[in-house]
This record gives structure tokens, C-alpha cells and sequence, in this order.
């Protein structure tokens, strides 16, 4: 498959097939990587204030004019599908408080993937606490997949590390989405110390539901200012926990091919929760950048390369320029950023400044 540059990029090594012919489009960055999914914000407001995600005095917020419109978001993720992208994710914040969200659903999922004739797949991670009202309207939209955070079980904890006392909300949101037909993932940050004696009843509670439960191992954002080194849960660990539960052994999944996140997968072989599955995101541990396909889109239209560094492209200007060929320029310059892995560190050292709001996780 011959890719065709857009700019010169002897110093970068990223690919980026010829917007103007795209045929079977593929974005490949110097490391040899293909990007298939792409992550986008859709605000960097929220209802909750999660520990992990904002730090207690909160963020800036920008103004709403420097926001991404929605018929910019549908332009920006169109060209990423003539590209290759086969999967975008919706993000925030907390995608669920932009308006005429099933208007944009709708619109993406019209889309195809290159010249495949395949239709791109729309996913969405949310806090929950407006599915209730929503789920049947998105998924009549065309939105294939949610997934829903969901760190406690037991109410007081979950007040504590949301910041607000909205579980009952959140469960009837999660039921919501079930009954609406969702391919549902419940996203589990795994704390030690705080809801490491949780983490069976969580994966029951979302079996229940008919979701795939899954452990994020916590990751030093904002200048690693809200993160505290004994509180990471590795994701041995947290293996080990389930099979000593659960009275079973855990089997490694085979990853399908793109487009995949960052999950492994693990299934149940034995015991009563024998065929049952289980993802851990283990960023910190069980490095995954070998094989990261992804990209991420902020609510500003800023292109991010990888969650864990600041440097990114501007995607907006390049839109709201005009020019011929500007987000694709714009685009290839960011890809050739992308660097060969995160720079994480086990004692909180090494994260980006951003924080986990303003970018979407």
C-alpha cells in the first residue's frame, strides 16, 4: 500500500496518505504505529469532580468560543475516517452535558471508514448520571458502545471520590443503558486502600448488568499533584485478587485486530464466573505503547498525541483558517510528535501537566 506525504518529514518519520485521494488511507507515525481510533472531547466541563480526574480547586475552564462546535467535531472526525480511523470515542469532561449530542451521533455515524464502505464505529465514556434520560435516544442515534465509570459501590465512598452524593443516578443510568441494547464497559479506577476490597463486587455487579467490568490503574496527571504512589494498584495485583475471589484462574484474551484500546482482556476458566471477562488498563505496569493506535482530539480542538505529554497540535486554527490542506498538515505534525512511549513513572513522577478532565482520559 503506497502512502503519499503531505510535508516533509525526513526529521519526524509520520505518514499521512494525500488528503485529496485518500483511498485506502492510513495514518502510520515513525514508530510504525497505525492510528485506528481517535478520542474526542466534547467539553472539559463535568458534573462530577472525581479525586483523580480534577484537582480540589478545580480547573479553568475555557471559554466557550475556543469550544470545538459541533459541526466542527463532525469535519474533524470525517477526515480522520477518510483516514483509516475506524473507531472514535466521545469524551469530556462529561460528553452527556453538551447539547444536540444524539444530532451529532447520528451525523458520525453516517460515516464510512476510508473507502472500506464500513461504517465508523461511535463509542462514548460518561459518568452516567444523565443515561437514565439518554440512553434510549443515543442508542437510536447510532451510538454502538458506553462505557461508564463507576469507582464504588458502597455510597459514602462513592461521594467521596466523585465528590458528589449521585450514585443512585449512576446505577439507574447503567441499568438504562442495558435495557436501551448498549455494549456496555464499566470503568473501574483500582485504589488501593480505598476500593481494592470492592473490585469482586464490581466485576458481579456489572456481570449482572450483561458489562465487561474493567480496573485502570491509576496514572499521574496534573503534574502528578493528585497522585499518591501507595494507592496505584498494579494490575498483577489486581488479577490476583479476582482469582482468589472468584476461585478460578484468569486466561489472557487474544486482541482482536484494530480497532482495539488500551484493555487486555481476561477471561474466567473456571468456577462459577467461569466465561466471564475482565479488562485492566495498566498504562503504569504493563506498558502498552508498543502497539498504542491512538489519538486524542481536547474539546479545543487541540491534537494530542498521547495522554501522558502536554506538546500538540492545533487543530482548531487549521480548521477556522481556511487553507487547503491545513488539518492535514496539522494533523501530520502532531502524528510525527507521537513518541515511542509514555513517560510515566512509578512514583508519580513524569506525567503530563494537564489534567485528566481536559483531556478525556
Amino acid at each position: 500500500m503506497k502512502l503519499v506525504s503531505i510535508r516533509t518529514i525526513d526529521s519526524k518519520g509520520s505518514r499521512l496518505v494525500d488528503p485529496v485521494d485518500p483511498g485506502e488511507a492510513r495514518l502510520v507515525d515513525r514508530h510504525a504505529r497505525e492510528v485506528r481510533y481517535l478520542r474526542v472531547s466534547l467539553t472539559d466541563r463535568c458534573s462530577m469532580r472525581c479525586t483523580y480526574c480534577m484537582p480540589p480547586q478545580g480547573v479553568e475552564h475555557v471559554p466557550r468560543s475556543e469550544v470545538l462546535s459541533l459541526e466542527e467535531v463532525v469535519e474533524v472526525v470525517a477526515a480522520f475516517a477518510r483516514w483509516g480511523v475506524a473507531r472514535v470515542r466521545l469524551t469530556g469532561g462529561e460528553p452527556t452535558l453538551r447539547r444536540d449530542l444524539p444530532w451529532l451521533i447520528e451525523r458520525l455515524a453516517r460515516l464510512q471508514v476510508g473507502e472500506t464502505g464500513r461504517a465508523l464505529q461511535v463509542v462514548m465514556t460518561t459518568n452516567g448520571e444523565r443515561l437514565e434520560a439518554l440512553a434510549r435516544p443515543l442508542r437510536a442515534a447510532g451510538l454502538s458502545g458506553l462505557s461508564v465509570s463507576l469507582d464504588s459501590l458502597d455510597p459514602e465512598r462513592f461521594a467521596a471520590i466523585t465528590r458528589r452524593d449521585r450514585l443512585t443516578r449512576v446505577v439507574k443510568g447503567i441499568e438504562a443503558a442495558a435495557e436501551a441494547g448498549f455494549g456496555l464497559k464499566i470503568n473501574t479506577v483500582a485504589v488501593r486502600g480505598f476500593n481494592d476490597d470492592e473490585l469482586a463486587q464490581l466485576c458481579s455487579f456489572a456481570w449482572e448488568r450483561g458489562a465487561t467490568p474493567r480496573f485502570i490503574e491509576l496514572m499521574p496527571m496534573a503534574g502528578g499533584q493528585l497522585f499518591v504512589p501507595g494507592e496505584l494498584m498494579p494490575a498483577a495485583e489486581i488479577r490476583a485478587a479476582l482469582a482468589k475471589h472468584f476461585d478460578t484462574e484468569l486466561d489472557a484474551e487474544g486482541r482482536p485486530d484494530a480497532p482495539v484500546g488500551p484493555a487486555h482482556y481476561w477471561r474466567s476458566t473456571r468456577g462459577r464466573s467461569a466465561g466471564r471477562r475482565v479488562g485492566i488498563i495498566a498504562a503504569m505496569t504493563e506498558n502498552f505503547c508498543a502497539s498504542c493506535n491512538r489519538l486524542r482530539v481536547s474539546a479545543t480542538g487541540q491534537l494530542h498525541a498521547c495522554l501522558a505529554r502536554d506538546e500538540a497540535g492545533d487543530l482548531r486554527g487549521a480548521l477556522r483558517s481556511g487553507r487547503p490542506g491545513a488539518l492535514a498538515a496539522a494533523v501530520a505534525a502532531a502524528l510525527g510528535e507521537k513518541r515511542e512511549r509514555h513517560a510515566f513513572e512509578l512514583d508519580g513522577a513524569g506525567g503530563p501537566r494537564k489534567a485528566m478532565i481536559s483531556i478525556g482520559g
